[in-house]
């Protein structure tokens, strides 16, 4: 009875990007907590935020930005000490993470770019619980790229229009080890492994206007990425000792539902005293619902609710020389809180917040050096299999990036 009634609560479930705002992207951007809309003069992340922001650039350029330190301090079933977590900056896991890197040519008017970005990605290894008669344990690893030409090209002296088209491969893989020991002679071992490769077109549609000599304002379109193909497998086992019982799913060729949703991000930009910029933008991401993988009635359904989120960035210049920058951000997550009836791994809502900052060294007027970086993070609660069963977890997430960037104008 007791493996019948694990083996229904096992269940298909794979997950997409918890929060939209985990990674800023850009040199100029990175630094003003992402309020990239309105910008310009920030060439590996414009054919992002707002393709049309290319056609106000001067002359040609070359520019990337790279986290060169990206350390997550992520925790199941307890709340980690906000205080404290500045102090495990050096421990633990972290990696290096090539965030976006971009170039724009100028040709007979028009304005074309090439835009490689890292918009999403998150990691974790390690214990969900850990007792004497309970270890469980999940990793997964969910990552994507996007590769994208640009197009732009001025209206007028103050106004433009552009357009990116991206080809977009996500990857991603969980797997759970769930080992229980009701008594000394009993022992119910799951493992579970999912993998998921996913392919999709994903459009960004852009208008800037130049206001006056100081105020600039942007919008962006993202319409709902458009498949073209994905792949998924599942592996499951679940064995119990006493009595013996062993049971074991093997599908390699499962076919899943592709979707990036719909995003519309409005911004603004304003130089004030003289030499001081301030940005902000605001992202606003469409609520869907759907069958992420249809599996003999065990795959997961999505729910995601609407999301907005707010950027807002401040630039100084100190010197011809140096710039500094510095930004905050909403991260919230688009998931409805766990549902404790539903017996599944559902969206995680760890709902976050973060903050940037980063110096700019400028050479010849053509040459910038970026450093910086950015955190994100916050608490919230998940649904993870422990002991044999489907229960609501405690999580607290923060992530360090150190971020390194240069630009070439020329």
């Amino acid at each position: 009875m007791f493996f019948l009634k694990a083996l229904f609560y096992a269940s298909v479930s794979f997950a997409q990007f918890a929060n939209y705002n985990s990674i800023i992207l850009g040199d100029r951007a990175a630094g003003m907590g992402g309020a990239g809309t309105a910008l310009v003069e920030d060439t590996s992340s414009a054919a992002f935020y707002n393709p049309a922001s290319l056609a106000q650039s001067q002359g040609s350029a070359f520019s990337a930005a790279a986290g060169i330190y990206k350390k997550y301090d992520t925790q199941y079933g307890s709340e980690s000490d906000y205080t404290k977590t500045p102090l495990k900056v050096s421990t633990g896991y972290f990696r290096s993470l090539p965030a976006s890197t971009g170039n724009l040519i100028r040709r007979e008017g028009w304005t074309f770019g090439l835009s490689i970005v890292v918009p999403e990605y998150e990691t974790f290894k390690g214990d969900l619980n850990s007792t004497t008669d309970n270890t469980s344990t999940v990793a997964f690893t969910d990552e994507s790229l996007w590769v994208g030409v640009a197009l732009a090209k001025s209206l007028s002296e103050t106004q433009s229009w552009g357009v990116t088209l991206y080809y977009t491969a996500r990857n991603f893989t969980r797997s759970i080890q769930d080992r229980s020991y009701p008594s000394g002679s009993q022992a119910i071992l799951f493992n579970s492994e999912e993998t998921l490769s996913e392919n999709a077109l994903v459009p960004v549609f852009g208008y800037f206007h130049k206001m006056d000599s100081d105020w600039n304002v942007g919008a962006s379109f993202r319409p709902r990425g458009i498949p073209v193909a994905s792949q998924a497998t599942y592996f499951e086992s679940l064995t119990n000792t006493s009595p013996y019982s062993s049971n074991q799913i093997n599908e390699t060729d499962l076919s899943s539902t592709v979707f990036i949703p719909a995003k519309l991000s409005l911004g603004v930009s304003a130089t004030v005293w003289g030499d001081m910029l301030i940005s902000v933008s605001g992202d606003l991401y469409e609520g869907f619902s759907y069958e992420a993988l249809s599996f003999d009635g065990r795959g997961s359904f999505i729910v995601r609710q609407a999301t907005a989120n707010i950027s807002v960035g401040v630039e100084k210049r100190f010197f011809d020389w140096l710039k500094l920058r510095v930004g905050a951000f909403s991260n919230l997550s688009p998931y409805p809180n766990p549902d404790p009836q539903l017996k599944k791994h559902q969206g995680e809502r760890v709902d976050q917040a973060g903050f940037s900052a980063n110096v700019v060294f400028i050479a010849d007027n053509k040459i910038g050096y970026t450093f910086g970086g950015y955190y994100t993070g916050g608490r919230g609660r998940a649904m993870e299999r422990v002991n044999q069963d489907y229960t609501v977890l405690t999580k607290s997430q923060h992530v360090f990036t150190m971020l390194a960037g240069t630009q070439f104008y020329f």
